[in-house]
C-alpha cells in the first residue's frame, strides 16, 4: 500500500510527463520502435521510398490476383514479409559496411574482424539473421497457403464450368451415340538378339 506522500508524489509526477504534445513529437514517438527498422510496425520507415513500395505491392497484386478476404490477407503477409526480407538485407549490408569502414586502415581480413567484434559486442548480425530467417519462413508459408487456396478455387471454378457445360443425361434413357472406340495398338516388335546375328 502506498503512503500518502507517495500518492501525492505520483500525482505530481503524472502531471509532468504526459508524452509528446506536438504533431512532430507524436510522429517522432511513433517511430521509437524502429530501432534499425527491425521491429517496425509500419511497412515504410524513414529512408525507404513509398513509391517503390507501391510498385512492389502492385506487382504482387497483379501476379496473385487475390479474390476474397482470406486471399487478400495472405497476400498482405506475402508482401510484408518480402519487403522485410529486402529491408533486412539492406540493414545487414549497411551495418557491415559501417563496421568495416570503422576498422583501422590496412586491417587484414576486415569481414572476419568485424564478425569477431560483433560476436563480442552484442551479436547484432545474429539478430539480423534471425529476423531474416523469420521473414523468409513467413513469406514461404504465406505463398504456399495462398497458392494452395487459389488452386482449390481454380479447381472448383473449373468443375463448376464443366458441370454447367455438360447437360446430365435424362434419367430413363441411355445414350448410345458416344460409344468409346477401341484404340488400335500396333503389335509389339519381336525382340532381336544382336549377338545371334553375328
Amino acid at each position: 500500500m502506498a503512503t500518502p506522500a507517495q500518492v501525492t508524489a505520483n500525482r505530481a509526477n503524472a502531471q509532468l510527463s504526459t508524452g509528446p504534445r506536438s504533431v512532430e513529437g507524436k510522429a517522432a514517438a511513433s517511430r521509437n520502435s524502429l530501432k534499425l527498422g527491425l521491429t517496425a510496425q509500419s511497412l515504410i520507415i524513414p529512408g525507404e521510398d513509398p513509391a517503390e513500395f507501391d510498385r512492389f505491392t502492385t506487382s504482387h497484386e497483379e501476379k496473385f490476383q487475390p479474390v476474397g478476404p482470406v486471399e487478400e490477407e495472405l497476400l498482405e503477409i506475402v508482401i510484408r514479409s518480402a519487403w522485410m526480407k529486402r529491408r533486412y538485407a539492406r540493414i545487414e549490408a549497411d551495418y557491415l559496411s559501417a563496421r568495416i569502414a570503422a576498422l583501422p586502415e590496412g586491417t587484414d581480413y576486415p569481414l572476419g574482424a568485424v564478425m569477431i567484434q560483433d560476436a563480442a559486442a552484442g551479436n547484432t548480425l545474429q539478430k539480423i539473421f534471425r529476423r531474416q530467417q523469420a521473414a523468409q519462413r513467413d513469406w514461404y508459408k504465406a505463398v504456399e497457403a495462398l497458392t494452395r487456396l487459389q488452386a482449390a478455387r481454380y479447381n472448383a471454378e473449373l468443375q463448376a464450368q464443366i458441370q454447367a457445360a455438360v447437360p446430365p443425361p435424362s434419367p430413363n434413357r441411355v445414350r448410345f451415340d458416344n460409344l468409346p472406340q477401341p484404340s488400335v495398338r500396333p503389335a509389339p516388335a519381336p525382340e532381336i538378339n544382336l549377338a545371334l546375328r553375328l
